[in-house]
């Protein structure tokens, strides 16, 4: 099975078109999983990030809970403190009849 000169002429063209057909499409293939890569990187970030503000808000609300409940001890031992040093009298009421 030999080929004619005509033949080849047409042959040799085809040839060398389907390499550069084959090596585009391996290059897109390679720049579609760079792209991919890329974009699955920049979502991890996003998400790491995402999630150290969140530890960060945690605990700061933490803290804040934290203070609040520290300040209302401190108001209820004041309140303690005042009870205290204004006892009720066991048998003095605390209003005056002026009518009786």
């Amino acid at each position: 099975m030999s080929l004619k000169n005509i033949e080849m002429q047409i042959a040799l063209p085809r040839t060398h078109d389907a390499g550069k057909i084959q090596e585009q499409l391996n290059q897109r293939n390679q720049i579609n999983h760079d792209q991919l890569a890329h974009s699955i990187q920049k979502e991890v970030d996003l998400k790491r990030s995402q999630v150290q503000e969140n530890q960060e808000s945690e605990k700061l609300q933490l803290k804040k809970d934290q203070s609040e409940q520290h300040h209302n001890q401190k108001k209820k031992k004041k309140e303690e403190q005042k009870q205290e040093e204004n006892p009720d009298h066991p048998y003095k009421g605390k209003t005056i009849d002026f009518f009786g």
